[in-house]
């Protein structure tokens, strides 16, 4: 996930007449950077777009690497990308997320004014420790239909708790790139913060008591989710949501599904529910639709992160019969 940060410098001709005006004005101030110019941010894709408007408030301009629709696994970003990048004063991304991203900024970014927030996002969870089947931990082999450049889950943002810790950096850089909004941010970052912990408890007190603590669900996206608040996932894809799993691994999923009385297989936005509804109709079960939130569409089930998460969490009440 990349965020590109570039302010708006005034030539030192423009720099005088705003001085000379401040004096001429009675005393009257300037906003945001002392032109009333707002920082320039770009974002990787949704989850790093929508903290930056949170956090940024009329300080910042948010513009996404990634357009709506489309699947960020697959951003490749454009000559113009490339080069805002160069000239951004902060690109703050997810290594190992998108590796064209990565490219770009290990080619064009200069080091001093990155961010990696994996560390932040605690990214420890690996994506075999969620697809256990029947007991034995699903073993990955060449022409399997998983996507084999990095066993760890990237999707952090579905746990609030390494969300906020993500919102937290952003917001310190943000700060740091423009000292004079520090106040703003730090209050915008705050109010964040507090709207995640609320989400977190909400999460906490809907999912703490069902009759059904697995996921199958057609696409490896939610291992965090489930490892926050007691699930345990099964992946029929693996982390790559254009993996096609063999017709082994189908019938594997689908026996585990039936030995577990699952009534629920989750698909997703973003993606054909081609995979799910196979599963579902080996299994009996029906289909229903959790949203990984890698970006916002007119299908999208709420307008905003935290509408699409509670949206979430009433779908998995009902499809794990969570009291």
């Amino acid at each position: 996930m990349v965020v590109m940060l570039r302010t708006s410098r005034l030539s030192l001709a423009a720099s005088a007449l705003v001085a000379t005006t401040a004096l001429t004005a009675c005393g009257s101030g300037s906003s945001n950077s002392g032109s009333g110019d707002k920082v320039e941010t770009v974002a990787s894709f949704y989850a790093l777009q929508y903290a930056l408007e949170r956090i940024g408030g009329d300080r910042v301009e948010v513009s996404s690497l990634t357009k709506p629709g489309q699947e960020p696994h697959d951003v490749d970003p454009s000559p113009k990308q490339i080069a805002a990048l160069a000239d951004s004063d902060l690109a703050v991304y997810l290594k190992g997320f998108q590796p064209s991203v990565d490219a770009a900024v290990s080619s064009n970014a200069k080091k001093d004014k990155t961010l990696d927030v994996a560390p932040d996002a605690d990214m420890t969870l690996k994506l075999s420790s969620t697809e256990s089947v029947g007991g034995e931990a699903h073993e990955h082999s060449e022409g399997d239909g998983h996507d084999h450049s990095g066993d760890t889950d990237p999707h952090f943002w579905l746990d609030p708790v390494r969300y906020k810790a993500v919102v937290q950096a952003v917001g310190a850089r943000l700060a740091k790139a423009d000292p004079e909004g520090k106040a703003t941010y730090e209050t915008n970052t705050k109010k964040m913060v507090a709207d995640l912990d609320a989400l977190n408890t909400e999460f906490k007190s809907g999912l703490a008591n069902c009759t059904n603590k697995t996921l199958v669900t057609g696409h490896a996206a939610f291992g965090y989710l489930a490892s926050r608040y007691g699930f345990t996932q099964v992946g029929v894809s693996g982390v790559s949501p254009e993996a096609e799993p063999t017709p082994q691994r189908l019938k594997a999923v689908a026996a585990f599904a039936k030995k577990h009385d699952t009534t629920t297989i989750y698909s997703e936005t973003l993606v054909s529910p081609k995979t799910a509804e196979t599963v579902a109709k080996q299994t009996g079960a029906k289909v229903a639709v959790l949203d990984p939130l890698e970006g916002l569409t007119d299908a999208s089930k709420g307008k905003n992160y935290f509408e699409v998460m509670k949206s979430n969490l009433t779908t998995l009440k009902q499809g794990q019969g969570c009291k």
